[in-house]
């Protein structure tokens, strides 16, 4: 018997909530207002885009989620999106291979993307290699950095970089997240655990939706007493 296709919102209703909520545009992107008009206007540009993008600020707060964003706005296909963690290919190896790359047109869109994940631990020879690259990519290649710990990048990688500091959210907004996600849903939680989610969240709408992932299916007392057993150690 043939397996009954899967279809894209079935794979949708199986992804965590972190995931199946994570923004597609920028217009999705909750908090940060600041820097998203601004990265509207630089993308708006004909001319003056910057060759690469340095994302810093705390785990979990969206700085991937942005870069792949920004990669679709420059004209990006999938293909042609290059996501690397740096963490785990971190020596001059793979910057020899990602310099050689930049070579190559991109096959469908109109740019080439690379999202540098976890940048900051790298190599000193890792970035000693690809300073060249950074300051003048190719016209059809675009950069993104992204890192929590830009002081442990090289001066000489952060100047040919264009900054842009993603911040921890405030808890209104957190709770404005978790309680539009619950409604969503079909959830009905009090304010105290939607509170509780805000508050043991530490300002990330990542590690919110995975607490709410963790006690959606419970009832009101017993996700509080979850919340506060493992988000209050977490926070303590």
């Amino acid at each position: 018997m043939a397996k009954q296709k899967i279809t894209d919102e079935e794979k949708k209703e199986r992804l965590s909530l972190d995931k199946k909520y994570r923004p597609a545009t920028l217009e999705d992107i909750v908090g940060n207002d600041a820097l998203i008009d601004t990265l509207k206007s630089i993308i708006e540009r004909e001319k003056g885009v910057p060759g690469t993008f340095l994302f810093q600020g705390p785990s979990g707060c969206g700085k991937t989620t942005l870069a792949r964003i920004i990669a679709r706005l420059l004209g990006a296909e999938e293909t042609d999106i290059k996501e690397h963690n740096i963490s785990q290919f971190r020596g001059i190896d793979m910057a020899k291979e990602i310099i050689g790359d930049t070579r190559w047109k991109p096959m469908r869109g109109k740019k080439k993307i690379y999202i540098l994940n976890e940048v900051h631990k790298s190599t000193n020879e890792w970035q000693n290699a690809m300073l060249e690259v950074l300051e003048e990519p190719p016209s059809h290649v675009h950069f993104i950095l992204c890192t929590t710990d830009p002081d442990k990048l090289l001066k000489t990688i952060r100047t040919r970089c264009t900054t842009f500091q993603v911040t921890a959210l405030q808890r209104q907004k957190i709770a404005r997240l978790v309680k539009r996600v619950c409604e969503s849903e079909g959830v009905s939680f009090g304010d105290g655990v939607i509170q509780k989610i805000a508050e043991f969240s530490d300002g990330s709408p990542r590690q919110a939706l995975v607490m709410l992932d963790q006690i959606i299916d419970m009832d009101e007392e017993t996700a509080t007493e979850t919340l506060i057993k493992t988000g209050g150690a977490e926070a303590s």
